[in-house]
């Protein structure tokens, strides 16, 4: 390998970069012989064949090993348009890769912190259970996230393989070609809706809790309801002035907005005669918000699903709407939130928050 990246034909030399990258990558960790690979390869970024440099400027963006900075630098001034491409390509990859590993080192640290505190707490026994059941959670996560990425994957892949015939065949109408693309576009905004879904989900907030309006809460998630939708049932505000909570606006803002999109979506097909109602009270030092429409509601089996990641019955939902309200009312907000649904009647959703938030009754 180390004869091809220096032999004097640059076809030999193309195929010797793209063994060594494959070695590198392949390589255990720690085998001395990586630097020198990587080495002539960073030394080959001014081989006079431009295939060459664009081979090289390739395999830095498929390892993180050794110091391509400068050969990637030098690479994006090149004269040849496709290695300066290359260049730019494999730099964005590798600064990513970088922040990754940056993040993953914080979310490492977090973990770690939280888990020497369970231990103070509990024991080492119980840093042990919690570890255990944090993997467990982790672990099905992941796989659940994969079958969902897959489902929305494999249509497009086929619609991608059909599109690739049809434009092979010069008598295709120029219509199939555009409805396959559209297809291909819906699915892949399908995906992104998905992931930012994940995203949403799975992002740790700075959680900053003060003495709020629950009227006004209530009043900015409505509006915020409304102006996403145009064609939606009334939603009436019954809300005391006098209610205040210690909550954090934007988060809970945000679980009332999904609350109330889905009763407001329940109306789907349905004429919307009477209004989404939304009340609130005070019990025993808690707010009690009620969120109750006429909707299509749910069958037993839809509502204990309801709450599970990746589970919707909306042609476009993602599953991430109602995991992501009650993550934020029972995780973050120390409350609770149920449900009520009959199927062909409606739905009630109840939102349970403390008045006074958890750390300060403490």
């Amino acid at each position: 390998m180390i004869a091809a990246l220096d032999a004097p034909a640059w076809e030999e030399v193309l195929d010797g970069v793209a063994s060594a990258i494959s070695w590198v990558r392949a390589a255990a960790p720690g085998d001395a012989r990586i630097r020198r690979v990587v080495d002539k390869l960073v030394a080959l970024s001014g081989h006079p064949k431009w295939e060459v440099r664009r081979a090289v400027a390739h395999a830095a963006a498929q390892t993180l090993y050794g110091d391509f900075g400068p050969a990637l630098a030098r690479l994006s001034t090149d004269l040849n348009a496709r290695v300066r491409q290359a260049a730019e390509t494999a730099a964005l990859r590798r600064r990513d890769w970088a922040n990754a590993s940056a993040l993953g080192r914080q979310h490492e640290d977090h973990i770690n912190a939280t888990l020497d505190d369970v231990e103070a707490r509990f024991g080492s026994r119980g840093r042990a259970a919690v570890k255990r059941a944090g993997e467990h959670i982790a672990n099905t996560f992941a796989r659940e996230l994969y079958h969902e990425v897959i489902k929305l994957l494999s249509p497009l892949a086929t619609s991608a393989d059909r599109l690739v015939q049809q434009l092979g065949d010069a008598a295709a109408p120029r219509e199939k070609l555009v409805d396959e693309a559209s297809r291909m576009k819906d699915r892949i905004a399908r995906l992104r809706a998905v992931l930012d879904g994940m995203r949403a989900y799975t992002a740790q907030h700075e959680l900053r809790f003060a003495r709020e309006s629950i009227k006004e809460i209530v009043e900015e998630s409505a509006a915020l309801v409304r102006e996403g939708l145009r064609k939606a049932p009334r939603i009436e505000l019954d809300i005391p002035p006098h209610l205040h909570a210690e909550v954090c606006r934007a988060r809970l803002v945000q679980a009332l907005t999904n609350l109330m999109a889905n009763a407001v979506e329940s109306y789907d097909g349905l004429p919307a005669a009477t209004p989404v109602a939304v009340t609130a009270q005070t019990a025993e030092n808690r707010v009690v918000i009620t969120i109750e429409d006429r909707g299509c509601g749910m069958s037993d089996e839809v509502l204990a699903d309801a709450a599970v990641l990746f589970s919707t019955s909306k042609p476009d939902g993602t599953g991430f709407g109602l995991p992501l309200a009650v993550k934020i009312i029972e995780s973050e907000h120390d409350g609770r939130l149920a449900l009520e649904s009959r199927k062909g009647y409606g739905t009630t959703a109840r939102v349970v928050l403390p008045i006074h938030h958890r750390r300060e009754r403490a």
